[in-house]
């Protein structure tokens, strides 16, 4: 008999135990997480009004860089991915002229990604166009970011071959971002910022700092624009 009441008592214990523990990690789950995710969001929809109010007066998009705001949420970019898709999404910025304007401004904003960063995030970016939530601009601006030459310097890279490969095999990318495409894939992106390097630096004998270094400009521009001709 005894043995029978402690064994009850033992299940008991055990099923009042595992309510307990149900019970906790609801509250925990419905009370701690949610809000933490919110008000990070938040802040970071205040951190792009701040941007936005900040580069009002400028002239040339090409300024954005230099204002502190916007630098800020570039240099985090890595860590507001999630957030910058969410907001991307948000019922509200949508495809009118202001929105899409709201859209491509984030985008231009997470222009220091690094090369998985890049992935990772084109990647959501080709998924949003497909589902009908970001135009044709603002994904050309992502695979080709404003303030950034980290696709044309990386092109070669096989997580950015890869990517721009499987771009642009899908039929729903528009002519204009396959030529984009195209013009990274070739390499001759590439060979146009080196031969700009080489103009700017090496034209000018009394500029001229390394002979050595100009040399090896123009034979990386002559050698990819020979293998971009065969594009």
């Amino acid at each position: 008999m005894r043995r029978f009441i402690l064994y009850v008592v033992v299940c008991l214990g055990c099923v009042f135990a595992s309510c307990l523990n149900v019970a906790s990690a609801a509250s925990n789950g419905s009370e701690t997480s949610p809000p933490l995710d919110e008000d990070k969001y938040r802040a970071y929809v205040e951190k792009i009004a701040q941007a936005r109010r900040d580069t009002a007066h400028v002239n040339k998009t090409l300024e954005y860089p230099e204002i502190k705001s916007f630098q800020e949420l570039a240099v985090a970019g890595a860590a507001n991915i999630e957030l910058c898709v969410r907001f991307l999404t948000e019922r509200g910025h949508d495809l009118t002229e202001r929105g899409d304007a709201d859209k491509v401004f984030v985008i231009y904003s997470m222009y220091k990604l690094d090369v998985d960063g890049y992935d990772v995030f084109v990647r959501k970016l080709v998924e949003l166009h497909h589902r009908g939530l970001l135009s044709d601009r603002g994904l050309s601006y992502g695979v080709r970011p404003r303030f950034s030459d980290l696709v044309i310097e990386r092109y070669q890279n096989p997580k950015i071959l890869a990517l721009l490969k499987e771009m642009a095999a899908q039929e729903d990318i528009p002519p204009d971002i396959r030529e984009e495409i195209r013009y990274i894939r070739s390499g001759e992106g590439f060979a146009r910022k080196r031969r700009d390097d080489f103009d700017r630096e090496c034209m000018r004998w009394s500029e001229m700092r390394s002979i050595s270094a100009c040399v090896s400009r123009a034979t990386q521009v002559l050698s990819v624009y020979a293998v971009s001709l065969t594009w």
